[in-house]
């Protein structure tokens, strides 16, 4: 190592060069490097900023949620109650159409009506089946015919294999 160093020094548009002793340049005291304003108040607040977002993307997730179940919970009542209406007007234009051939069913009005209203009024305690099925007197004489041929489907399919009943 030299004991001699080199410094530049600007004046007037012209740069000259002199040398200077090391132990010069070594004692030479430099000013202290703020690092809690340079690097660890950044850092910081970038921090901090980092959580704020994170935290506002946390409600805004929240909320959306929210709001996205609120509406998949309703959509199906909606729907529901919006079919209904259009079954219900299916079902008088049906019942007009008989009383005009006479061929009309009682009144459902006669028979025990469920809390629900007519067709197809949904609460939470109300069963998802369509009410109208309880209303016609010839559902049960076709579900019962319909329970017979499959009996007798059983019976051939037992009696072609030779399984038996």
């Amino acid at each position: 190592m030299s004991s001699v160093s080199e410094a530049a020094i600007s004046g007037d548009n012209e740069i000259t060069t002199r040398k200077r002793p090391i132990t010069e340049v070594i004692s030479e005291t430099f000013h202290p490097f703020d690092h809690h304003s340079k690097v660890v108040g950044p850092f910081d607040d970038e921090t901090k900023r980092d959580a704020e977002f994170v935290e506002k993307l946390n409600v805004m997730l929240l909320e959306l949620i929210l709001d996205f179940h609120a509406w998949s919970a309703a959509r199906p009542m909606y729907e529901s109650d919006k079919n209904a209406d259009t079954l219900e007007k299916a079902v008088r234009t049906l019942r007009d159409a008989e009383k005009d051939q006479g061929r009309s069913y009682p009144s459902p009005s006669s028979r025990a009506m469920p809390a629900s209203g007519f067709v197809g009024r949904r609460t939470a305690h109300t069963p998802r089946l369509p009410h109208i099925l309880t209303y016609c007197p010839s559902v049960e004489q076709t579900r019962q015919r319909l329970n017979e041929f499959i009996t007798r489907i059983k019976l051939a399919l037992a009696a072609l294999t030779g399984l038996g009943p």
